[in-house]
């Protein structure tokens, strides 16, 4: 049985997907489709930021969704039994489980996780937790 588990926030680094990208045009595809879909030139970011530009959140979500995607998209021939995921890694995974599209695993984080973490920022600093708790589901 072969398993992957997806990383989730904290598993960026500098130069991520470069290699990908250079070398497997299926990979290459899922960056410039990322692009596209982010709506800013997320792979630039990856291929040749700075640590603390991969830091943001509006950056590293995408980033690390984007190479776990393009990384299994480059072994397709390695087809996994079983998937999953830490944290962010969970929508990476229903992404190679089929359960949702690379565009709409994609979408939920520019329309979905950014506008919740926006909302939690007016509370009170004790309430954060709870209330991010809450709009995780």
């Amino acid at each position: 049985m072969r398993a992957i588990v997806f990383p989730g926030q904290g598993a960026q680094f500098e130069g991520m997907g470069k290699d990908l990208y250079e070398s497997c045009k299926k990979a290459r595809d899922i960056f410039k489709r990322a692009d596209k879909i982010v709506g800013f030139a997320l792979s630039d970011i990856m291929f040749n930021g700075t640590a603390e530009d991969l830091k943001q959140t509006k950056v590293t979500q995408p980033a690390l969704f984007v190479h776990a995607i393009a990384t299994l998209s480059a072994k397709d021939h390695e087809k996994p039994d079983a998937v999953a995921g830490h944290s962010l890694g969970e929508f990476t995974a229903l992404v190679a489980n089929g359960t949702l599209s690379f565009d709409d695993g994609l979408y939920w984080f520019i329309k979905g996780l950014w506008p919740c973490r926006q909302l939690v920022k007016p509370f009170p600093a004790q309430w954060r937790p709870y209330w991010a708790l809450t709009m995780m589901w």
